[in-house]
């Protein structure tokens, strides 16, 4: 499959929002909750920041999705101090923009197969009249 910029900014984003997950609960289990925390914003931030951008261009377009409810979980569970709650919405978030790119460049792949696959050119043959084919 061919990558895109696109495509390497959702595995980034994923990446950072799995990271961040990830090191934010060695932290907590290791009984450092504040450096936590702050692992925990520096892996949401990326995502919510990709996400506003995304909710502009939807707007931009006369689009309004889900996306909106996935912003506000994040940033009312930052607003909260719920940081772990808005590492795992960015998780889910950068999780299902990847996957949806992923199928999407599968979907794309396997058409752009299928379509040089289709004769450039065909054989037309006229049966004489009177004989009862076309």
């Amino acid at each position: 499959m061919e990558h895109t910029n696109t495509d390497r900014l959702k595995t980034a984003i994923l990446l950072l929002a799995v990271s961040g997950l990830v090191v934010g609960l060695a932290l907590w289990f290791a009984g450092l909750h504040e450096m936590a925390d702050l692992v925990w914003i520096a892996g949401v931030v990326p995502a919510l920041a990709a996400l506003v951008v995304e909710i502009l261009r939807s707007i931009g377009r006369g689009e309004f999705g889900m996306d909106i409810v996935a912003a506000l979980s994040m940033t009312a569970a930052l607003v909260f101090g719920e940081t772990l709650a808005a590492a795992v919405v960015a998780v889910m978030y950068s999780g299902g923009t990847f996957l949806e790119s992923f199928a999407e460049g599968r979907a794309w792949s396997e058409m752009h197969d299928l379509l040089s696959r289709v004769p450039r050119t065909a054989t037309r043959h006229r049966c004489g009249r009177g004989n009862g084919r076309t």
